[in-house]
């Protein structure tokens, strides 16, 4: 028994060796007839080992099927699922509610569907990416969209921040002053400056590596992101320490100054309200308490706990990718030689070895993104006492 199995193995082994190219003799294991035959006649002059390039290149195509399809789109799904689910339940409480209670939930309800688009927009990735990789006009629409979706929905984390904080500092004007139709002017003005800045971040040139770090780079380098990754066919001349640095930098500060903006304000908010609920303890403590100061309380901690939860999920969504983005910066130089001149098989296998990295950005970047949309309902499901109570009801009478 155990000479027919070595028979079999020196049998495909002689197999493997007949059809492996001589450069791969090495790794004739790691070789696959009919897909690596194109990489036996690239010329190799920096010194790596064939065998080295192609176990970088099969490492770089594994991490795109399983860090950029399989694993974001199992994901996604969830993700969908979720928000989906989520939307449905802020619509049927937005129509059942008073209009000082709808105000919150419109913003809600706003942000949800820009997930929701966002989450339809990777699909849109990669079916285009399977099909036939991307154009000019495909590209820029995923701009304008992975733009308008970030910005959107930074927009309104900020606005549901100053509005819950509005309603706990300033009850009076929150219930007379601020009505519905101020709410859906502001996120009138949200989605305006959204599409505008966005439509400013396409630029008229694809970029190499889009279809591996949309996720990262649709809000990174949406600003002139194309002459950062394809120089040469950029339609102004970009050169590296004149022009492509200096523009990486900028891009990394702006939008390190946009998310440190944002959790600025929450971490802002929750002080003011831990100060407001102290001051309240004490006043509390000099005189009678009642039922209703007890409630305005527990209405402050509430507050304070739902922001520091949004805080935390925003966080969890954004800090992660920003430095996803720094290290893609730091490689820009490396990076960007993959735009340069034309896409070829000899040029992916040379360049295994940044390929791996792109790819790990990529997964690192789809799936950060991803958890972000997926802890987001959880978290302000849980901080919701309305939604719990029609969860629960839902429970109760068999609906799940």
């Amino acid at each position: 028994m155990l000479h027919c199995l070595l028979h079999l193995l020196h049998l495909d082994s002689a197999y493997v060796n007949r059809t492996v190219p001589p450069v791969f003799h090495d790794c004739p294991y790691e070789f696959i007839p009919g897909r690596d035959e194109k990489y036996a006649l690239c010329n190799i002059t920096n010194g790596d080992s064939p065998c080295f390039l192609l176990k970088e290149l099969h490492k770089a195509k594994e991490f795109r099927i399983y860090g950029f399809a399989v694993v974001p789109i199992i994901l996604s799904i969830l993700a969908m699922i979720l928000n989906v689910t989520y939307l449905a339940i802020q619509l049927k409480i937005y129509l059942k509610e008073e209009e000082s209670a709808r105000k919150r939930y419109l913003f809600l309800i706003s942000r949800t569907l820009s997930t929701i688009m966002a989450l339809l927009l990777l699909y849109v990735v990669i079916i285009c990416w399977k099909a036939s990789g991307f154009s000019y006009a495909s590209v820029m629409i995923f701009l304008l969209l992975g733009g308008l979706n970030f910005l959107s929905i930074t927009g309104t984390y900020i606005a549901l921040s100053i509005l819950l904080y509005t309603a706990i500092v300033h009850p009076f004007y929150y219930h007379s002053e601020l009505t519905i139709k101020h709410c859906y002017v502001l996120i009138a003005l949200i989605s305006l400056f959204s599409t505008i800045a966005s439509v400013s971040k396409v630029t008229a040139t694809e970029f190499a590596v889009l279809d591996r770090i949309f996720p990262c780079f649709k809000t990174c380098v949406g600003l002139w992101g194309a002459t950062l990754f394809y120089p040469d066919s950029a339609p102004v001349s970009c050169t590296f320490r004149g022009c492509q640095k200096p523009l990486a930098i900028l891009i990394v500060i702006g939008l390190s100054m946009s998310y440190g903006s944002v959790l600025g304000i929450y971490a802002a908010l929750i002080i003011r309200l831990q100060i407001r609920l102290r001051r309240s303890r004490i006043s509390l403590d000099r005189t009678t308490k009642s039922d209703h100061n007890d409630e305005r309380q527990l209405t402050h901690m509430r507050a304070m706990n739902r922001l520091g939860m949004n805080m935390v999920t925003f966080a969890v969504g954004s800090v992660p990718i920003l430095i996803v983005c720094i290290v893609a910066m730091v490689n820009l130089r490396s990076l960007s030689s993959l735009g340069e001149g034309e896409r070829s098989p000899c040029k992916t296998y040379l360049n295994s070895r940044l390929f791996v990295q792109v790819e790990i950005l990529a997964a690192t970047a789809a799936i950060v993104w991803l958890l972000a949309m997926i802890f987001d309902p959880l978290i302000n499901t849980a901080a919701d006492r309305k939604i719990m109570a029609m969860l629960r009801n839902w429970v109760r009478l068999g609906v799940f």
